[in-house]
């Protein structure tokens, strides 16, 4: 894993290599930046090199080497799987137009932290319960209700049918487990709803994140709003999709 010692290490190793210094001094500073709680100023530039990079230039093997464990640095240290940036916050929250969001399987709910830091509202709800995960102990960034995400989603929908609500919340879920269909569930029980809905989903396409059923389902866009200031950084290809 990355820490201080290792990217002052590599700060001196290539020295005088600008493009090179600026993916470490950015790694840096989006590390110091969850270390606080806080979400990362800016995005992530790509990290990885090529095969044939790295070929024509064997130097950048341990520059490469270290880059590709930034995510399992930020999992492993802070219990996130995905990396925020203040530019993404302020995009969602203009998409959001003062609709609510609530934050399905939410984990430390650092989007909802960063959505209520904005004063919108935003509830992150999760089961708490990450035995057998990278990380098995939660540590909330803000207050997170512990909760199932598909009775969350039941609970908005009855909300809204018995005229307690107008409109349902837009629901967001980031980085859901592979091999788990509760996503699959979610999106069937807005469909059945008969209401208008909005899924956000973060995540790469395929075997990585989420159920394959719900790719295969999935009727998918990539809202350019939202993935103006959110791109992959390594070797995972993630994005940020509308399901319906």
């Amino acid at each position: 894993m990355l820490d201080d010692k290792r990217l002052s290490e590599l700060k001196v190793r290539y020295a005088g290599r600008t493009k090179q210094l600026n993916q470490i001094q950015a790694v840096e500073n989006s590390l110091h930046a969850l270390a606080k709680k806080e979400i990362p100023a800016h995005a992530l530039p790509p990290l990885l090199y090529s095969e044939k990079q790295l070929l024509r230039d064997p130097s950048l093997l341990p520059l490469d080497e270290a880059m590709s464990e930034v995510r399992e640095t930020i999992i492993n240290q802070y219990g996130i799987w995905f990396l925020l940036n203040k530019y993404f916050l302020h995009d969602l929250a203009t998409w959001l137009g003062g609709r609510s969001l609530i934050e399905l399987a939410a984990g430390n709910a650092a989007i909802s932290s960063g959505i209520q830091s904005l004063g919108l509202q935003a509830s992150p709800i999760d089961k708490l319960d990450w035995v057998g995960q990278d990380v098995e102990e939660a540590e909330p960034w803000t207050t997170v209700k512990k909760q199932d995400a598909l009775e969350a989603v039941k609970e908005a929908i009855h909300t809204v049918q018995s005229g307690q609500a107008r409109t349902l919340p837009v629901f967001l879920l980031a980085w859901s487990p592979n091999g788990q269909t509760f996503d699959w569930e979610i999106l069937k029980e807005l469909r059945s709803s008969g209401l208008p809905f909005d899924l956000i989903v973060i995540g790469e396409k395929g075997p990585s994140t989420n159920s394959k059923r719900f790719w295969d389902n999935a009727k998918l866009s990539l809202p350019e709003s939202l993935n103006a200031h959110y791109q992959a950084f390594d070797a995972f290809d993630d994005k940020i999709y509308l399901a319906k």
